[in-house]
């Protein structure tokens, strides 16, 4: 059964308002909203394996941050009910086993709010994103690669220019 699951669209705390997203896309973002998309797709499928295949290193990187780099964040599922949403979580910490941090998007759900601190394991982490202000790029954020496989190939290049975002399409 698929299931379909609310992904909040974040590029590292930017309000996204250029003009180069289709406007659904543009408006969601701007209002710190969530985008539709099976967490079944296989482009989110292939982004959220990539995340986690990488995940150790962003974690030591993020543990110990080169200089330059900065809002190292990562996305977890919260489910409540049947509902589920993915939220990015900052200001991470490790505690034991679990890491937490802060709340960075507007959830749908109640169960939880922007800004508060919240606890997860590892195995919960879907993505993760930091920026090099150097190369002025985005590390990671791969999810967001995959929610752009329903734009158009224009607009998701230009996004991608925009925030030195790498996708492979």
């Amino acid at each position: 059964m698929q299931r379909f699951v609310m992904l909040n669209v974040i590029l590292f705390g930017i309000l996204i308002s250029s003009s180069a997203f289709s406007q659904s896309f543009t408006d969601k973002a701007k209002k710190d909203s969530a985008v539709d998309m099976s967490d079944e797709d296989p482009a989110m499928q292939k982004a959220m394996e990539r995340a986690r295949t990488s995940l150790e290193d962003f974690l030591r990187k993020a543990g110990s941050p080169p200089p330059n780099t900065d809002q190292y964040s990562v996305k977890v599922r919260v489910s409540e009910g049947d509902k589920q949403e993915y939220l990015w979580i900052s200001n991470l910490k490790t505690q034991g086993d679990l890491l937490s941090g802060r709340i960075d998007n507007l959830p749908i759900i109640r169960s939880v709010k922007k800004g508060q601190s919240y606890s997860f394991a590892k195995t919960e982490i879907v993505d993760w994103t930091y920026i090099d202000k150097s190369k002025k790029k985005v590390f990671g954020n791969f999810t967001t690669c995959a929610l752009l496989t329903k734009e158009p190939p224009g607009v998701a290049e230009s996004i991608q220019r925009q925030y030195g975002l790498e996708c492979d399409r």
